[in-house]
């Protein structure tokens, strides 16, 4: 079993232990760390995700997201050039569809969706992280693929890309891979983490 396989299982074994209330109380105190956030505060159009397998919920980020008056958006996968996400408007009225994971996308025409380069910041799920800034994802890499772009940029660097984790998610190094896209920070339930 590789390190990335056994890092996944652990640290999925331990967030899907934590309970109901302590994983909306990380939520909550997440969105405190955002909130200090500068690159969240200015951003108008922001993708979540839904909370699967114990992440961290961000139900009450995104009613801070709808109440600021911002756009939220939820990713979608989308099959052609390469299984790439794109993102779909989200409100109180979205209506859902489960994907190949069985997790729900709002269900939505294409022409109503956004590529990854037209958002402003980005609310990621993890399995670990560290303190380079390497994300260890689910393996799918699709959140990789959609924002590859990103890794030839120098300058103009949109969307932010803020991956969301409990602090045991942190480990001591994720081996890297040459198309993995870094974090720009990482908020935990006690720390925004820039990098």
């Amino acid at each position: 079993m590789s390190s990335k396989q056994q890092i996944r299982r652990t640290i999925r074994e331990k967030r899907r232990a934590l309970s109901d209330d302590d994983r909306f109380e990380a939520g909550q105190q997440v969105l405190q760390n955002l909130c200090n956030y500068p690159s969240y505060n200015a951003s108008h159009r922001v993708a979540v995700y839904l909370a699967n397998d114990g992440e961290i919920p961000l139900d009450v980020v995104i009613q801070h997201i709808w109440l600021r008056k911002r756009c939220c958006f939820l990713p979608v996968l989308f099959r052609l050039g390469g299984l790439r996400m794109h993102f779909a408007p989200f409100t109180n009225r979205s209506r859902f569809v489960d994907n190949q994971y069985n997790i729900p996308e709002p269900d939505i025409s294409v022409k109503r969706q956004l590529k990854a380069v037209q958002l402003d910041l980005v609310l990621m799920p993890l399995v670990a992280f560290d303190v380079k800034g390497n994300r260890l994802g689910m393996g799918g890499g699709y959140y990789d693929r959609s924002f590859e772009f990103l890794r030839k940029r120098k300058h103009w660097k949109k969307p932010k890309l803020i991956g969301v984790a409990y602090d045991f998610q942190e480990v001591n190094a994720i081996p890297a891979d040459p198309w993995d896209v870094p974090l720009d920070a990482i908020v935990t339930e006690s720390r925004l983490i820039k990098f």
